[in-house]
């Protein structure tokens, strides 16, 4: 535990000088004895299972407290933070405590904090850690004696909620009388965070990083080329990969084609006949929150004069992308959740799948991009530019689909896009 020392500051001028910032009202009753802390998060620190957001946008908005006069004026207006926090495993949010006024003269440097729930069923825990990561040594955080300078983590229980369970907690502070030899009767708000249970078809950073773990694996199989296997270059494992992706995501070995790479042997095998029709039996088995079938025409615009000119070199000249028509869609089903997002994609009547990742973490900047067997595809960035990177991956898709179908109308072939959720 921290040793704890109280400093007494030396007196420049009077506690009500006149050469106090002019801004500060005269009626102001701040006083040496008050304990006024700002609990802000750490962002020198990683929360866990948690995503903490102080962006300030239209698809998330900031809302912001007055901690009040007493308070300096870069203090006073307090942004809260919009928090998302995983429901079955333990989230924790790294704080830390600033002084909230500049007093002159001696000041009382701790006290008492005492964090508040609106929701009676949330378990709050407190830790003694600069660090967000599980230590065996970790000491409880003594809410009784904080202090300026002090870092701690917020651990947040919301097993007992539903998702979508919105609430905040509210954090006080008072004096402990144990400073200056008296005792301030003062009590403040001196923090708060609007917090919501993660939703079904919103994923935190941990789900993400097992997909990613298993985008890095089968990838770098793949890409090795072998000749037998699993892996072999022959096999159009696009479908396999997608399902093996999608699983690592939901951490569900049980509904979806799982390899196990140790013993090279399929674990677990599902019928991948299609992308539309393994989409489908995934939706029945609940994993679906939305999705939406569209024509390829209906995104793109072919110059089929150009098409029939392209051999074996696949070119997006012949195409240009009818604006609007997936980022509706987009908006609606993802801006205003922060989070990450995915979905289960397909292309030109299932002549290709991929997966798509939206990371909303940071509303002001969402980010997308699109995942395959090869890993990584050209199509990532901005989400502003998300309907120009299905134009690329449709386009190869919807021309070698012509090529190899030339009696088939190309207005008829069907792509898709699904948004996964947990079951």
């Amino acid at each position: 535990m921290k040793n704890k020392v109280t400093a007494l500051r030396l007196p420049k001028a009077s506690l009500h000088s006149a050469t106090l910032n002019p801004s500060k009202k005269e009626t102001a009753e701040v006083s040496r004895y008050d304990f006024l802390p700002v609990v802000l998060i750490n962002g020198s620190e990683e929360p866990k299972n948690a995503i903490i957001s102080l962006d300030d946008c239209p698809q998330s908005k900031i809302e912001f407290i007055n901690l009040g006069k007493d308070y300096d004026d870069k203090w006073r207006k307090y942004p809260v933070a919009n928090i998302v926090i995983a429901k079955n495993s333990m989230a924790r949010i790294p704080l830390r405590i600033k002084r909230g006024y500049d007093p002159f003269g001696l000041q009382d440097e701790d006290g008492i904090l005492e964090f508040k729930c609106s929701n009676g069923s949330v378990k709050m825990n407190y830790i003694d850690n600069d660090d967000t990561d599980y230590d065996i040594d970790e000491d409880k955080y003594d809410l009784k004696d904080a202090a300026y300078g002090d870092e701690l983590v917020l651990e947040i229980d919301a097993k007992s909620l539903e998702r979508g369970t919105e609430f905040t907690v509210s954090v006080y502070a008072s004096d402990d009388g144990d400073g200056l030899g008296t005792t301030s009767k003062r009590k403040a708000i001196s923090g708060k965070f609007n917090v919501k249970v993660v939703e079904n078809d919103v994923f935190l950073r941990e789900d993400v990083e097992r997909l990613e773990r298993m985008i890095k694996l089968i990838s770098t199989n793949i890409n090795s080329k072998p000749n037998t296997g699993e892996y072999r270059v022959n096999r159009n494992y696009c479908v396999f990969a997608t399902d093996r992706y999608i699983g690592a995501l939901l951490n569900n070995k049980k509904d979806f084609y799982t390899y196990d790479d140790e013993q090279e042997k399929v674990s677990n095998f599902e019928s991948l006949l299609s992308g539309t029709i393994r989409a489908e039996n995934i939706r029945k088995k609940g994993y679906i929150f939305d999705y939406v079938l569209y024509k390829d025409n209906e995104l793109l615009k072919p110059i089929y004069e150009n098409i029939k000119k392209i051999d074996n070199d696949i070119t997006y000249d012949a195409l240009s992308i009818n604006k609007g028509l997936l980022i509706s869609y987009f908006n609606k089903n993802t801006l205003k959740k922060i989070g990450f997002h995915v979905f289960y994609t397909t292309y030109s009547d299932n002549f290709h799948v991929q997966t798509l990742i939206i990371d909303n973490t940071n509303p002001v900047k969402p980010k997308y991009k699109i995942v395959d067997q090869h890993g990584e595809t050209t199509s990532n960035g901005m989400f502003s530019e998300i309907e120009e990177g299905f134009k690329n991956q449709s386009s190869w898709t919807y021309v070698n689909f012509y090529l190899n179908h030339e009696k088939k109308t190309l207005t008829k072939t069907i792509s898709s896009l699904w948004k996964i959720q947990r079951g």
